[in-house]
């Protein structure tokens, strides 16, 4: 039973015990208790009848009473326009909703989606999927035109030169430094150990013997004369010796540990450390740096470059190319609390711009939706929303009209009629 019925039948009730007690009246006039039961129950129907007018009067005309009644009707605009207002700024105002989404924990459930779906493999399938999409739709050549023309805008701000140290320190501690040493004294071992660098190693000692030839007196070329018809200057045995010696420093190179690397290592890094404070260092990284630019060979290279990548006959090879960056950045993520707190910060700041900026939407959407009500519609909208609360007015209607008939008859039979009656005695 809803609240409009109970209503009802507490009006119908109060108007049966209203007759009831109109009846007893009439046989016991000079009853106290039937004087009360009328009094109160007058009185609690005046209060229900009076506020089941004032209830039905707020949607429709109650019989036919069209003074200040159908106040919703009559009102449309107004009550339209009120409703919206209290939707939009208080339902749902800007700081309600700022402070809901600001409790919403965006990237923790986003980290938890990509982890069940694979992580950073999964994310690199996506990226993958949509470059090689994008690209697929766009000519090479004109792609690598747009690439080359973005690179030449953005390096305009680009200082080379400034970064060798940030790419030297880089390169020190990811270790590429060491395994640059390696590779480089692994090739040197390799041409230092063939035939053909002895053979080198001869024709330089010979050449440094002919020099001296050349420029020596007679003196030294009959004693070099002498040296070698006693052997005691065989190039050859020179060569060999040069060979070894060359080897075991190569060799000693090899060894993280052993002065000459370590030197080697340093006497890298503070050149390097030096082209920074270099002008013409500076100057001539520009200087390419623009040349590069500005040349038709970077078109030419990156549109090599697209090709190779997104024509090749290997799908994955772009996937293996993007893969150790996103893992890097990935795990970065996962790790790192104050950034994450950061990029939820920044989704839920993005998200109540947007919200601000068609914050008006939300009025205009209710006031569309109700401008397609007819009054009858409205009418019950509103009464679907308060109806209950307003039937409990008719009600208390009731029950207010009766208690204040029972004080109304007590003051009356107690306090009102005695003093009435003193007055009137004093007066005769």
């Amino acid at each position: 039973m809803n609240y409009h019925k109970k209503a009802n039948i507490t009006l119908a009730a109060v108007f049966l015990f209203f007759v009831g007690a109109a009846v007893l009246e009439y046989y016991y006039p000079n009853s106290f208790g039937v004087s009360l039961i009328f009094f109160v129950s007058e009185a609690a129907l005046v209060g229900g009848i009076a506020d089941w007018f004032a209830v039905t009067a707020i949607f429709r005309k109650p019989l036919g009473w069209g003074y200040h009644t159908a106040l919703i009707s009559r009102n449309r605009e107004k009550v339209i326009e009120a409703v919206a207002s209290m939707v939009q700024k208080e339902l749902l105002s800007m700081e309600m909703i700022r402070k809901k989404i600001e409790g919403i924990p965006f990237i923790e459930t986003l980290l938890k989606y990509v982890e069940k779906e694979g992580g950073s493999n999964y994310l690199t399938e996506k990226l993958t999927f949509y470059i090689r999409s994008y690209v697929e739709k766009q000519n090479t050549k004109h792609l690598a035109h747009k690439l080359a023309e973005f690179l030449r805008e953005y390096a305009k701000t680009w200082n080379l030169a400034s970064k060798i140290q940030d790419i030297n320190e880089w390169a020190l501690d990811q270790g590429y430094v060491d395994r640059g040493i390696d590779r480089l004294t692994e090739g040197l071992w390799d041409k230092a150990s063939e035939g053909e660098t002895r053979q080198v190693i001869i024709r330089y000692l010979e050449g440094i013997k002919e020099e001296k030839v050349v420029n020596g007196g007679a003196i030294f070329r009959t004693m070099l004369g002498f040296i070698e018809m006693s052997d005691g200057l065989n190039l050859e045995e020179a060569a060999e010796a040069l060979q070894i010696e060359l080897l075991l420093t190569l060799r000693n190179l090899k060894d993280p540990k052993h002065p000459l690397r370590i030197s080697l290592k340093d006497t890298f890094v503070d050149k390097i450390a030096e082209l920074e404070r270099d002008i013409e260092f500076k100057t001539q990284i520009e200087q390419w740096k623009e040349d590069v630019l500005a040349g038709a060979l970077l078109e030419r290279f990156l549109e090599s470059v697209i090709k190779a990548i997104f024509e090749a006959s290997e799908p994955s090879a772009l996937h293996r190319a993007l893969h150790p960056f996103i893992n890097q950045h990935w795990v970065n993520v996962q790790e790192n609390v104050a950034l994450q707190k950061t990029i939820n910060a920044f989704i839920a700041d993005t998200l109540c711009r947007v919200i601000k900026n068609e914050h008006d939407l939300i009025g205009n959407i209710v006031r569309e939706t109700l401008a397609t009500y007819t009054d009858q519609d409205l009418n019950q909208f509103i009464e679907d929303k308060a109806g209950n609360d307003l039937q409990w007015i008719r009600i208390n209607g009731s029950m207010i009209g009766g208690v204040v008939g029972l004080i109304l008859f007590l003051f009356l039979k107690f306090i009102y009629d005695p003093i009435l009656s003193d007055l009137m005695y004093m007066i005769q």
